[in-house]
């Protein structure tokens, strides 16, 4: 049985695993190439999903709207299966726009992470947000950050049920929402209300696709982004 929860601290673990094992085959062979393999403390993929649960658990404590879907198995217990994470206006400091270059500069980076890609691919991410969105980028909206599933509970249902959640809460606070989409993920976010702005982009050598969702608006409410 499945059911969502906010993601604590604990989860990161998890969390950091499940990031590793979703983005194998686009973003994490750019991240963490082969040639860089052998600079690894111990081996490249132990020290991505150390990076990546670190990374979720240095954002859950900066506010970070974070969940995850959890598997009760039959011996009674669980496991996490999927994650989300949003930025929202609430958990950016006032005044200020979502800095997404920053993201490279805050953890300590593993040796087996090709630095330059990271801040070459949030540097682009940073761009492409402000030329579709203008010069407040997300800061007014929800933005997904990462959605990731374990690849072996595909088609459950989970990257599904975390989107939906998130938009609800967006709708409920008024508010719009904005991705970058991988290929993969472009279906489920088209077929969740999403609309691609823009053209597509690249990511290292990965197609990437900026998407926009609207939520429904009443007749005479104040727009607020």
């Amino acid at each position: 049985m499945l059911t969502l929860r906010e993601a604590t601290v604990a989860d990161s673990p998890r969390i950091g695993v499940i990031g590793r094992d979703s983005f194998g085959p686009t973003l994490s062979r750019i991240l963490f190439p082969a040639h860089l393999h052998h600079l690894a403390r111990t081996d490249a993929a132990t020290e991505e999903a150390e990076w990546r649960a670190a990374r979720n658990t240095r954002r859950i404590k900066d506010g970070k709207k974070t969940y995850v879907v959890v598997d009760k198995l039959e011996d009674g217990s669980e496991q996490i299966v999927g994650y989300a994470q949003w930025e929202t206006p609430d958990s950016l400091p006032p005044t200020a726009k979502p800095q997404t270059a920053s993201e490279t500069e805050v953890d300590v980076l593993p040796p087996s992470l090709d630095q330059d890609a990271l801040k070459e691919i949030f540097g682009l991410m940073e761009v492409v947000t402000e030329q579709t969105l203008g010069k407040e980028g997300h800061s007014q909206m929800w933005y997904l950050m990462i959605l990731g599933v374990d690849p072996t509970q595909k088609r459950r249902g989970i990257g599904k049920m975390l989107v939906k959640h998130g938009l609800e809460q967006a709708a409920r606070e008024k508010r719009d929402a904005f991705l970058i989409a991988t290929p993969e993920g472009k279906y489920l976010y088209s077929l969740l209300g999403f609309e691609q702005v823009g053209e597509e982009i690249a990511l290292g050598d990965v197609a990437h696709y900026a998407m926009l969702w609207k939520r429904p608006r009443e007749e005479g409410e104040e727009v607020l982004n």
